[in-house]
């Protein structure tokens, strides 16, 4: 005799997603069981999240939670790691950051462009070579203590606080998370300040708006940023260099800088307004006097070239004394697609 195997519906309205039936689960394990189904039908949506940056990959539902292993395949799937970006990727991620710290700066610093100048000399000259010590971390930002030791707290506190403004502003108006150090923001507001100062005096001599213009198009200075990703210090420097305009020539010559490069950061000593230091310099040596003269022939100019392209170059290799750098602490994946086979 033959037997008749007995099945069991599902009654009408119970959906076997993933591969199981759920007739005979609890509501409350039901409910469960098919969210997490329709969380799988939904890997895109879990993707743009990701991708928009408004949920990390445990946050849909805890550490051990259904999305978590869905947003881990979505992002190895669908999501370039910042380890194989392109260049031009790179390139544009890089902008967005510059652009965020410059809308900071513009909104929150309003202290004279030397002051942020002499933070950033300071921080960099704080660098000991033959230590491999110190140097650009945004140690003279995030210690007080050092600024005290200098006796410059009265005078650059506000500037360190309204940068910090600056930064804090960069990392909230971005559309991922993102953390500046201390030492990119030091670098970076300083730079901001002085090509703002620098075109400044360039359209400052213009008879009106226009001429202005016709004056930067045609001879403006290229002032092209410094590079990003500096890392921050996670303890005061030990040494702090001595207050005096010798000093501080003797310390920046054995950082590395040359007397070219210092004579034409004169604007960043602490020590005497921009002629005065200048002055100082001239007696150290005739070398210094040869670069501050010509320094000084060049902003009588209308465009002050030789000036600010010298400066340019000398700031740029300050900012880098004795820097750690990691720009890929900055990136953020892209969605693969659209991009080439082959990177």
């Amino acid at each position: 005799m033959m037997m008749r195997t007995s099945t069991t519906r599902a009654p009408s309205g119970a959906r076997s997603g993933c591969g199981r039936s759920f007739a005979r689960l609890s509501k409350a394990t039901r409910r469960d069981q098919e969210a997490a189904c329709d969380d799988a039908r939904s890997r895109r949506d879990v993707f743009l999240s990701l991708t928009a940056g408004f949920v990390g990959i445990g946050a849909c539902s805890g550490e051990d939670g259904p999305l978590r292993s869905i947003a881990i395949a979505a992002a190895e799937e669908e999501l370039l790691p910042v380890k194989s970006l392109p260049k031009g990727a790179k390139q544009t991620q890089t902008q967005e950051v510059l652009d965020l710290i410059k809308d900071g700066v513009k909104m929150h610093v309003t202290e004279d462009y030397r002051s942020c100048l002499q933070l950033a000399l300071l921080d960099a000259l704080s660098y000991d070579k033959d230590a491999k010590s110190g140097g650009a971390n945004g140690s003279i930002g995030n210690f007080p203590e050092e600024l005290k030791a200098l006796g410059l707290e009265g005078s650059l506190k506000t500037a360190v606080d309204q940068i910090r403004k600056a930064k804090e502003h960069a990392e909230k108006a971005s559309a991922f998370p993102l953390e500046l150090s201390m030492a990119d923001a030091i670098v970076f507001a300083a730079y901001y300040k002085v090509r703002s100062n620098f075109i400044g005096q360039i359209t400052s001599q213009a008879k009106d708006q226009t001429s202005a213009n016709i004056i930067l198009q045609g001879y403006g200075n290229d002032f092209p940023p410094p590079p990003l990703g500096r890392l921050d210090a996670t303890a005061p420097d030990a040494a702090a260099p001595t207050l005096t305009t010798a000093a501080l020539l003797d310390r920046a010559l054995a950082a590395g800088l040359t007397a070219g490069n210092v004579s034409a950061l004169a604007a960043c000593f602490p020590t005497g307004g921009l002629e005065e230091v200048e002055n100082e310099m001239r007696t150290q040596n005739k070398k210094f006097g040869f670069y501050v003269k010509s320094n000084q022939q060049s902003r009588e100019t209308v465009t002050q070239t030789n000036y600010q392209i010298d400066f340019s170059n000398a700031f740029s290799k300050l900012s880098t004394l004795g820097a750690k750098f990691d720009v890929e602490r900055y990136y953020h994946p892209i969605p693969k697609q659209g991009l080439p086979k082959k990177l």
